[in-house]
């Protein structure tokens, strides 16, 4: 139990991880078992792992991309002129690092090309919003040409991107 004496709240484990990361109980209970390693059955239908309804998944497809994301920004030769742009921005090299700043090169199709060697189908990174579809059905990367900013949940997980044109292009 917990109990913070100059605002009067307390409770259990559970209610103090529903305040902390503003969660419901469910959410709560699900962290709770993660980070104890306890794996929780659920009554509900059965998700298959690595399908786009399987939300561990979906959290590992996003942390995937933005360290592909990243990397690229770091190393690639023609991602200079990203680097120059967060440098004009006063960015310095620390935040880069920290928030895992990347940029998606021009390209249609890049993402999906270096996730056909991973266990990331197109379904999943359609599902977790990497790729899109048009109405021929065809496939194609959301974020080209752009500096990608990760947004993160409370638990420091990235759960979408934020992606800034350049300028020069």
């Amino acid at each position: 139990s917990w109990k913070c004496w100059p605002c009067d709240a307390g409770g259990d484990v559970f209610s103090f991880v529903m305040r902390r990361e503003n969660v419901d109980f469910r959410e709560a209970l699900r962290i709770l078992a993660e980070r104890a390693g306890i794996e929780l059955s659920s009554s509900g239908p059965k998700v298959e792992p690595g399908s786009p309804s399987d939300k561990s998944t979906l959290f590992k497809a996003m942390a995937w991309a933005e360290k592909q994301f990243h990397r690229y920004f770091l190393e690639a030769a023609d991602a200079q002129a990203a680097r120059d742009y967060v440098a004009e921005r006063s960015i310095q090299s620390e935040s880069v690092e920290r928030f895992k700043i990347g940029y998606a090169p021009n390209e249609w199709n890049w993402l999906m090309d270096r996730a056909a060697s991973t266990s990331y189908s197109p379904a999943v990174l359609e599902a977790v919003g990497l790729i899109i579809k048009n109405e021929q059905g065809r496939r194609y990367d959301r974020f080209r040409g752009r500096v990608i900013f990760p947004i993160r949940d409370t638990q420091n997980r990235p759960i979408a991107l934020g992606g800034r044109i350049l300028p020069a292009l």
